[in-house]
């Protein structure tokens, strides 16, 4: 590998894959379905693996899912990341069909005299058009809620989507193809590259094994409709409008973040959603509720782009805590033709549109739609660039 000097090279750019390649998605929640989505129109030839029986079946299967932007009054990386990524968002799921989002609007209701004087601050850093501040509200105008169980329904026809697959182990070829096998060794599919967008089970493959993120368990609490406002409220958690389910006329009220990953559903966390709910609600009745487990990053970004070859990285970059111009560094040593889109956290249906673009505009050879401090920001080499840096 030839020494070039460029800056920062562990964050290059990686090789580009031609539009007709075969791309293999892991993974069907928002990540996977959204990422199969813009292979599909950049014209890939697209398999989506789902280990369940259903797209949208884990984290990203609750009945309803708010978009809740992040928002800060200071300038930071985070501050317009999301703010593009809710835009994004809006302008995505507005142009599907009419049944999957609800434009509702969403409040942020002040706790304290604090949190008002915070709101009003935080009003002035944006338009009007994205939040403005009326009384002790933060009204989010154009945003809403989205009904994640038809978003699967973007999926062109051309699209091969297997589910009830399950892929133990991922095999790098002779010749730069990836081997995709199951528990029996049996080969799955064969493809030209991979992206892994399976969340938190992202690190049972030894090509990511390196990578840390924290498994964090949410339930949600299904009550009787008495919320009569037309917007999502906010506070500490959430409060849906009246939606109609399977349950019939409800609210949705959420959700908990537990380090405890069991999916066994429990009173304790319903009225943990109960005592966080942004207005008095009657929980004497609860109908039921959903748990599903969100892979969060250590920063709250997600992680999206090329696999770092951990070892390799480690080897290249160990002198980088003398500073990053004591030498001329190699690019950055990917797993070729191996992605990732994980580490959406609790905002996966607000960001999944954004940094499923942002990929696929990488491979392709496109260049991104985000400048380059923010693509550095959802790197997935980052942490170990922070951990060489400081070493």
């Amino acid at each position: 590998m030839p020494n070039i000097n460029l800056h920062k090279p562990w964050y290059n750019s990686p090789t580009i894959i031609k539009p007709g390649s075969h791309i293999t998605v892991l993974g069907g929640g928002i990540s996977g379905v959204c990422t199969a989505h813009h292979l599909q129109k950049n014209g890939y030839e697209v398999t989506l693996i789902e280990r369940n029986g259903t797209l949208m079946s884990g984290a990203s299967g609750n009945p309803a899912a708010i978009l809740d932007p992040f928002i800060a009054a200071s300038d930071t990386i985070e501050k317009e990341f999301y703010l593009n990524a809710f835009q994004y968002a809006l302008s995505f799921y507005q142009e599907l069909n009419d049944d999957i989002f609800e434009q509702c609007g969403l409040a942020k209701i002040a706790q304290n005299n604090d949190e008002i004087m915070r709101f009003e601050k935080i009003s002035k850093c944006y338009t009007e058009d994205v939040l403005y501040f009326d009384d002790d509200r933060l009204i989010f105008p154009a945003s809403g809620y989205l009904r994640p169980k038809k978003i699967a329904s973007i999926l062109n026809d051309n699209i091969n989507v297997m589910l009830n697959t399950h892929v133990d182990r991922l095999s790098e070829n002779t010749d730069n193809t990836w081997s995709l096998y199951d528990v029996n060794h049996q080969q799955i599919t064969r493809c030209d590259g991979v992206i892994l967008c399976n969340s938190f089970e992202v690190d049972n493959f030894e090509q990511a094994k390196n990578l840390t993120l924290d498994k964090i368990a949410g339930q949600i609490s299904f009550i009787p409709a008495q919320n009569n406002e037309k917007n999502i409220l906010c506070s500490d958690g959430y409060l849906t409008p009246n939606i109609e389910t399977e349950h019939g006329n409800i609210n949705i009220c959420g959700a908990t973040f537990e380090k405890n990953i069991s999916l066994e559903i429990t009173d304790k966390s319903h009225q943990e959603n109960m005592r966080k709910s942004p207005i008095p609600i009657d929980n004497k009745t609860i109908l039921g509720g959903r748990r599903g487990i969100r892979a969060m990053s250590g920063d709250h970004l997600p992680l999206s782009g090329p696999v770092a070859n951990y070892d390799l990285y480690m080897k290249e970059y160990s002198t980088l805590h003398h500073g990053p111009s004591h030498k001329k560094f190699a690019g950055a040593p990917y797993h070729k033709n191996l992605f990732l889109n994980v580490g959406l956290g609790a905002r996966g249906f607000l960001t999944a549109p954004l940094i499923s673009h942002i990929l696929i505009a990488q491979l392709s050879g496109k260049g991104t739609p985000v400048n380059e401090k923010t693509r550095h920001a959802l790197h997935p080499a980052r942490f170990i660039i922070r951990k060489l840096s400081k070493k």
